[in-house]
């Protein structure tokens, strides 16, 4: 079997097509007007996408742009970070998380995390706040959520924003809340990888804070001020400098149809990991451990193992779409050389990208799916 074959995988990374296709009637419906119609009827779908998004995550505000790492960029810009600030992270992350620190001008500095769930370590944080710090970016990574409401007394204390990365935790909830709750802006992913995905590629940033709210609007829509009531349609006066990436309204036509099975799917997800972890108890293979204030969505289920590579390339011989996700840590990147001093001081990340193996997980997935997937990773362990 090619093993670089997606169609070939008896367990892909996702079998989002079968429920695409279960759906079919309704993202027609849903998409034949934008086709049809003027363009006002997009941008009413957007509006409409934004404020369901927004609803669903308990927040008073949301607004869709062209991609997660856009929308990061953006939580960031709209919440003042700029040249010379500082913003504490983590190196276990996509390079969308460091860029959108380092395109607004600002520097990433980072600590490590916790070994049981991945996410950043709290206790490591406030030593590393400076007269330039500005913002905290915790990454909800794997879908595990961060315990932001923990960083909520360190941020206050220094007067700082946080902007949570949840690209990878739509659906997750944390102490009772979805995920967001506790950040000052929160910035998520709508690729099609991603555990609320669409066709296409698309982010959403929400904030129940009206001044952040006001300037991510500025920034997404060009940097153009609000039309007043007396001036005409076509009046034009550009009050910052911002960007064309509105989300793509077939694409939020496509996630306003999606939206209402947010739950059911979330809970399956769940279901998947708990499934995976009885399944692998009693090997080798370390498991997260959760908080149990947390309700993660599980982007994927990642287990550590001692012989990463190896169990990597058997578990895709043997028909399962394995990945190894964010590994190495951005430290290790060569467009990052010079940027960390303290690259040497993360023991638990480097560790974690030396270990970390990424099990598929999909809504689709039937029982004997994960049965062929819990039996075909015990054997490789354990042979």
């Amino acid at each position: 079997m090619d093993s670089t074959n997606t169609r070939g995988f008896r367990i892909p990374r996702s079998r989002t097509f079968e429920t695409h296709r279960a759906l079919r009637e309704q993202f027609l419906a849903a998409v034949e007007p934008l086709v049809l119609n003027t363009y006002n009827h997009s941008a009413k779908v957007r509006a409409d996408f934004e404020a369901e998004f927004a609803a669903e995550m308990g927040a008073r505000y949301a607004v869709a742009v062209g991609s997660g790492t856009f929308a990061l960029f953006l939580a960031m810009r709209a919440s003042g970070i700029g040249a010379g600030d500082e913003v504490i992270t983590v190196a276990n992350s996509d390079i969308s998380t460091s860029a959108a620190i380092t395109n607004c001008g600002a520097r990433p500095v980072v600590v490590d995390v916790r070994a049981s769930d991945y996410t950043i370590d709290i206790d490591q944080v406030e030593a590393r706040v400076t007269p330039k710090t500005r913002a905290i970016l915790p990454v909800d990574l794997h879908g595990h959520p961060a315990d932001v409401k923990a960083l909520r007394p360190i941020a206050e204390r220094h007067n700082l924003k946080i902007i949570e990365d949840a690209a990878l935790a739509t659906g997750a909830y944390d102490y009772g809340r979805p995920v967001g709750a506790f950040a000052d802006a929160t910035a998520f992913s709508l690729a099609p990888f991603k555990p609320f995905g669409s066709a296409g590629n698309g982010g959403i940033v929400v904030t129940d804070d009206d001044e952040i709210y006001q300037n991510l609007c500025l920034l997404a829509d060009y940097g153009h001020a609000p039309r007043g009531p007396n001036q005409p349609a076509a009046y034009q006066n550009y009050i910052a400098e911002g960007y064309n990436v509105p989300l793509d309204a077939l694409q939020a036509a496509i996630m306003r149809v999606k939206l209402p099975y947010l739950k059911q799917w979330t809970a399956k997800r769940r279901a998947i990991g708990s499934a995976l972890e009885a399944g692998l108890a009693g090997t080798s293979a370390r498991t997260p451990q959760l908080r149990p204030e947390s309700a993660p969505t599980f982007r994927s289920f990642t287990i550590r193992v001692d012989r990463q590579l190896e169990v990597h390339q058997r578990l895709r011989e043997a028909g399962i779409e394995a990945v190894i996700h964010y590994a190495p840590p951005i430290t290790h990147y060569s467009v990052y050389a010079g940027l960390f001093p303290n690259a040497d001081q993360l023991p638990v990340t480097e560790r974690l990208g030396r270990e970390i193996v990424n099990l598929p997980v999909s809504p689709e997935f039937t029982d004997e799916d994960i049965e062929y997937m819990i039996d075909t990773t015990r054997s490789i362990i354990e042979s």
